[in-house]
């Protein structure tokens, strides 16, 4: 009779061994190879499979010399030959494309105990550092750009300023007070108080404009100033040249800006810059059709973080010439203006209003992480924009039909508008309270308890945003 008990509880201990090393190896790094001195591949254990630069079966037995790059092989080889001959462990790093894209990697190669008459062989425990690579080229380039704004008004006579997406001002050279004639600002909101009133729609625009990613260069703004009793307040003035360029993040998303501002004091006095003014429509401080459209081209083409879109809401002004016909245009231009501060108030600092039509705006909500926000940033403007209002003469019922487009892919900036113009007519045809998100499914999205509007089949022609009052 033959015992097999025992030569089985051997095996089991062998499987369990041999997991529990499988475990470890796993646990040491991304990837985990054995190689003999020759740099054959012996043993493979990936915690990432799409780390590997081919498949285990491709690499087992072949060397790195058949398999990788020439020059990472050669590399490999050296520190290898060195790892044998000392005893001591190597590190380095390197780059390779693999499925999961390019990478880099840190390497770190250990000698393997091995009986005398044995190949000798080695450890490579491989770490995926892409991450820590990418964040140190961003810091590098943050401190390159920190040193040039540092060193850029030693050759050049202006001050200079950087903002962020939100409004705030990260970083002010020295000079910026001196020309500036005033203390400088944390945020472009304290900044815009010091400027004149007459100047302060074009600062504005020039702002929204940046942060849309087109530059602003030499904008005449005037600000003022003066010292009473130790403190800065209104009252002096100080004529400075503004310009403006947008800075965009390592996803190429538009992050922020820097400002240049040089004295204008003995200029020839400018015209009241009238393309930037052009930018401002006049009767609600809100962006023109032009600047509008100009601006939506510019967020829908500028690159997005993935998972990221924008959204587009439309909103029309109801029954807006019923005001006009009883109360007199001086009555619907007091309720275009009122809608429009609504508006703004209702919008995130980033979004940006603009009027384009008699009783129509937009606002452009860029970094709107998916429909479902774009539609609470949406019904956000819808109860802003339903009131009671005074217009002199009388108090009317301010209500309008509101419209959204939400995307995360590439659109022609045409199309993005006439997607939220469809979804603001399917609620003005209907009736309903609330808003409507635009679908290209026949049935619509529901959302928040909202059908959406169904795409149009026959978009309104841009042009019929004709102005009723300006």
């Amino acid at each position: 009779m033959i015992d097999i008990g025992e030569p089985q509880g051997r095996n089991e201990a062998l499987r369990e061994s041999q997991a529990r090393l499988e475990a470890l190896l796993s646990s040491l790094g991304d990837l985990v190879f054995e190689l003999d001195e020759n740099g054959a591949y012996l043993g493979i254990w990936a915690a990432k499979d799409e780390l590997l630069f081919a498949p285990r079966a491709d690499l087992l037995g072949r060397t790195h010399a058949d398999v990788i790059g020439e020059d990472v092989a050669l590399k490999l080889k050296d520190v290898t030959t060195t790892v044998l001959e000392t005893g001591r462990t190597e590190t380095w790093e390197y780059w390779l494309e693999v499925p999961a894209g390019v990478r880099w990697f840190q390497g770190r190669v250990a000698p393997i105990a091995t009986p005398e008459g044995l190949a000798r062989r080695v450890c490579l425990l491989v770490r995926d550092i892409t991450a820590r690579k990418e964040a140190e080229k961003e810091l590098s380039r943050l401190v390159s750009r920190e040193q040039l704004l540092s060193r850029l008004p030693e050759s050049v006579q202006v001050g200079l300023f950087e903002l962020d997406r939100a409004g705030h001002i990260a970083f002010t050279d020295d000079r910026l007070q001196v020309v500036m004639g005033g203390p400088s600002a944390a945020t472009v909101e304290a900044l815009a108080c010091s400027v004149v009133a007459e100047d302060r729609e074009a600062f504005d625009a020039a702002i929204a404009t940046v942060l849309g990613g087109q530059p602003v260069e030499d904008l005449e703004i005037r600000f003022d100033w003066r010292v009473s009793e130790g403190t800065w307040t209104s009252g002096g003035g100080r004529v400075c040249s503004l310009s403006l360029c947008p800075w965009t993040d390592a996803a190429g998303t538009v992050a922020g800006a820097v400002g240049c501002l040089s004295d204008a004091q003995d200029r020839v006095p400018l015209p009241q810059q009238p393309a930037a003014r052009a930018s401002i429509d006049k009767m609600t401080s809100c962006l023109s059709r032009e600047a509008s459209l100009k601006l939506l081209e510019s967020t829908t083409a500028a690159p997005k973080v993935p998972g990221e879109g924008h959204a587009l809401i439309f909103i029309d002004l109801d029954d807006f010439r019923s005001v006009n016909d009883m109360f007199g245009h001086a009555a619907g231009d007091r309720l275009l203006a009122e809608a429009a501060e609504r508006l703004r108030d209702s919008a995130r600092r980033s979004d940006i209003v603009g009027r384009v039509g008699g009783d129509e705006f937009i606002v452009i909500c860029p970094q709107v992480q998916s429909s479902a926000h774009a539609i609470k940033l949406a019904e956000r403007v819808a109860a802003a924009t339903t009131a009671i209002i005074d217009v002199g003469t009388a108090e009317v019922e301010l209500r309008t039909s509101v419209g959204v487009a939400w995307t995360a892919d590439a659109l022609d900036s045409d199309a993005f508008l006439a997607q939220a113009d469809s979804a603001m007519y399917q609620s003005k045809r209907t009736s309903r309270k609330g808003v409507t998100l635009f679908s290209t499914t026949p049935c619509g999205i529901a959302q928040g308890g909202r059908n959406g509007a169904t795409a149009p089949s026959e978009p309104r022609d841009p042009g019929e945003l004709a102005s009723q009052n300006s």
